[in-house]
């Protein structure tokens, strides 16, 4: 048996070490250069069943890796079995081979590119689904304080991620995963300034998020005065879990916009003995957003 032989298990174990060799390579750049998440290393409660969501995941994986073990085991050992057939050494490369490789390659970039593109999707989904969690296990204090908390309220093509129904107001809270920076002066990383208008993270600027959390508090507004025929006071919010945030007193109780961190005691503005809603009030609040939650059928 001549090595010729093997030629056509070349380009499978080609493609295989391929992939392999650069997903390692992409993740390993990821990890040293990456920014982390404020809340990355911090020990943070789990909710009910989150360990058995966590399993379902695991086993959602592995069955998706069997189904295309399945799926492309008889093609696979075909096309192996006909490359060892063919004689290779008869074979002559011209435009037809040459279209072949191309197309060959450029399936595996853009295999390359659609895996770069979901890592990364994958690792922001992680961070804002962490933050939520950090930010709604927090506000869930404030029910010992006569607060009623709502998390992940149905809009119109959209969720509002935390709503708090308390005896001073209706919060609309968005909450928002930025990763800090690695390359800046120490202790500066994890502070952010707002001036009002603007996030003042320690290299970059944002302006949506803050934008983003006025919008869903005029639509819930908006909403409750269609539902009541009364105008309801609803604040918005923007939770930053893990940052340190800096702001002067003016900006704090006259921007438009209450950015906070929702960390050890920082949702506790929310719950100040200051009653602009009676309870009567917030009881119909909370039965006109309750609806807006899909019945779960018998």
């Amino acid at each position: 048996m001549h090595f010729s032989d093997f030629y056509g298990l070349v380009p499978f174990f080609a493609s295989a070490l391929l992939a392999l060799a650069c997903a390692l390579m992409f993740k390993a750049g990821f990890k040293r250069y990456r920014r982390r998440s404020p809340l990355h290393g911090r020990k943070v409660g789990k909710l009910p069943g989150q360990g058995l969501v966590e399993r379902v995941a695991h086993h959602d994986s592995e069955l998706m890796m069997a189904i295309l073990l399945m799926y492309l085991a008889l093609p696979y050992a075909f096309l192996v079995w006909v490359g060892g057939k063919v004689d290779w050494g008869r074979v002559q490369w011209s435009v037809h081979e040459s279209i072949f490789a191309v197309f060959g390659l450029l399936m595996f970039g853009y295999g390359l590119f659609d895996y770069v593109r979901h890592f990364r999707a994958r690792e922001q989904a992680r961070d804002g689904l962490l933050a939520e969690r950090v930010t709604g296990m927090q506000l869930n204090r404030l029910v010992a304080k006569g607060c009623t908390v709502l998390h992940d309220l149905p809009g119109e093509g959209f969720n509002i991620d935390h709503v708090v129904i308390a005896p001073r107001g209706v919060y609309a809270v968005e909450t928002k995963s930025f990763r800090k920076p690695r390359q800046v002066r120490s202790g500066e990383n994890y502070r952010v300034a707002f001036d009002g208008q603007v996030l003042r993270f320690p290299d970059f600027v944002a302006t949506d998020a803050v934008a983003q959390a006025q919008r869903q508090a005029q639509w819930l507004s908006k909403t409750l005065r269609e539902s009541l025929g009364r105008d309801v006071p609803v604040v918005a919010a923007l939770a930053l879990p893990g940052w340190l945030i800096d702001q002067p007193d003016e900006v704090w109780h006259n921007a438009r916009v209450k950015v906070f961190s929702p960390m050890r005691e920082g949702a506790n503005f929310m719950a100040k003995e200051s009653v602009s809603i009676d309870a009567d009030t917030r009881r119909l609040v909370k039965d006109a957003l309750a609806v807006r939650y899909p019945d779960i059928a018998d």
